[in-house]
């Protein structure tokens, strides 16, 4: 029996902001994904796919949490789904749950899927200022075991000690390694990312979902002000996502077979060529280095490999852009430049299109469609990460059934060498010489820096995690210079207080 292959055959977004959209209505996250869903079936045919759905797969809202999400959704659209997939936590939870449900169609597991995910972060900021009760919602507010599910927190105890928190803090440690890298001047560095990032700002502008649909300028991306604060150094906010929004995406993913027996024409398919997953240190601190990414290398070779297509066969990109160093570290490990002419995204990315929680890409993937149903390209590329860039998801798509010819159509795991996987030894409260690996600065909302977080390469080659001094130089060398390189002394922290380093230079 020939395998079977996977087509895309329905998207369905929401957008649901006030200023655009209406008045503000407290939507539960379940309520979005359901209407999202809905759209994706009529797109698809009629709404009478979600009734036939044998599998829903759903990706979990950092908003709100549901004992049984797919459960909640299904009862909401009618559904009586035999098989359902929670994915993890995590931005690249899209782009696997379409691998997953790819893999299972090819062995004839599954006809038709439903793949949904919403996030309401501004419903729920907004419900705590205005004091608006959400106890009608299904659910409950999410814990810290929602929010990993078995999972390993975000950063470690030494991270954590020193102010590496959220990826706001960590994200900027991989920027200034690859600013190091490039060997530009910071000021040159700002002004390369910033043009790079205007161009996501551009598609933004087009799409009539995204939650800032406006074409920043590079000055007015890199420019700091009152409406472009400092968050960490190197970024300014116009560089980071934006959670706080309440959007919703879906699609409808089937057999071909399967479309046949709807009547999905082949002008509305996009053929499931392959993909690749693959996993790096977890923690910041356990990286080899923090300029490159070994894991997502690997996935999108495997996906590449899985869909028989080369890197200079694919038209349209969509690179996970929650901070611009994710898009420079793709390109790098594609061994494209910056400046690379093709499509970098087909949303405009999580800065400007928006950044809902872990299901951004989703919507990438919705977009995706579209446009090669427009003849836009005829091979669109999705890569999606999630955690502290640690996870990585690729999914290839085409318009052409001669490219779904030649594919492999399905996904596979990547596992990384020991040594690809395992970075310096690293020592809690050491006291000793060494320089700054890499580092960013906390500013607070008055533009002011809070504090230095360093890593801190001492010279016996462990490395470790440092506060710097609070002092004029200090903040200058890194700030306007280049900490990358300077020397100092770590002094331990005694009990739970951070270790301190002290510039010699």
């Amino acid at each position: 029996m020939a395998q079977e292959q996977t087509v895309v055959v329905g998207a369905g977004q929401l957008r649901r902001r006030p200023e655009l959209d209406g008045p503000w209505e407290p939507l539960e996250p379940v309520e979005l994904m359901a209407r999202a869903a809905v759209r994706a079936a009529e797109d698809a045919a009629d709404s009478a796919v979600l009734g036939r759905a044998d599998l829903i797969g759903t990706v979990d809202a950092i908003a709100w949490a549901y004992p049984d999400l797919p459960g909640v959704l299904a009862a909401r659209v009618g559904a009586k789904p035999e098989q359902t997939i929670e994915a993890l936590p995590g931005g690249n939870s899209p782009c696997q749950l379409l691998n997953e449900v790819a893999n299972r169609i090819a062995e004839g597991q599954v006809q038709l899927a439903l793949l949904v995910g919403a996030e309401t972060m501004h419903t729920r900021r907004r419900a705590a200022q205005e004091g608006a009760s959400l106890d009608h919602w299904d659910g409950h507010p999410p814990t810290l075991a929602d929010f990993f599910k078995g999972q390993r927190p975000l950063t470690s105890d030494l991270e954590r000690r020193h102010g590496l928190v959220l990826p706001i803090h960590c994200y900027p440690l991989y920027e200034c390694a690859l600013r190091a890298r490039a060997g530009r001047a910071i000021e040159e560095h700002q002004r390369v990312v910033s043009e790079m990032m205007a161009r996501f700002a551009e598609v933004a502008a087009r799409n009539p979902f995204a939650w800032f649909p406006e074409a920043w300028t590079p000055e007015e991306i890199r420019t700091v002000s009152d409406k472009n604060r400092w968050v960490c150094f190197p970024y300014p906010k116009r560089m980071n996502a934006i959670m706080n929004v309440d959007m919703a995406a879906a699609l409808v993913v089937m057999s071909t077979s399967e479309a046949d027996r709807w009547g999905i024409p082949p002008e509305r398919r996009a053929y499931y060529l392959g993909g690749g997953y693959a996993v790096d240190a977890w923690w910041p601190t356990e990286r080899p280095d923090f300029s490159s990414s070994p894991a997502y290398r690997r996935a999108s070779r495997a996906a590449l490999g899985e869909a028989g297509v080369a890197l200079e066969e694919i038209d349209l990109f969509d690179f996970y852009s929650c901070f611009p160093c994710a898009v420079e570290m793709a390109l790098k490990e594609l061994g494209l430049a910056l400046d690379e002419s093709r499509p970098l995204t087909v949303t405009g990315g999580l800065s400007y299109a928006g950044g809902p929680g872990n299901n951004y890409s989703m919507h990438a993937l919705a977009n995706m469609l579209d446009a090669l149903r427009r003849g836009e390209g005829e091979v669109g590329y999705v890569s999606a990460l999630g955690m502290t860039a640690t996870k990585h998801a690729v999914s290839i798509l085409s318009r052409d059934e001669a490219h779904a010819s030649r594919a492999g159509g399905r996904s596979s795991v990547e596992e990384l060498t020991a040594e690809e996987r395992t970075g310096p030894p690293l020592v809690d409260a050491p006291d000793g010489p060494g320089r700054i690996e890499t580092y960013t600065v906390e500013f607070d909302r008055d533009n002011r820096p809070r504090q230095s977080i360093l890593i801190v390469r001492l010279d016996d080659g462990r490395r470790t995690v440092a506060n710097g001094e609070d002092t004029s130089p200090l903040f200058a060398r890194l700030l306007e210079r280049e900490g990358i390189g300077a020397r100092g002394r770590v002094i331990p922290g005694e009990g739970d207080a951070p270790n301190r380093f002290v510039l010699v230079e």
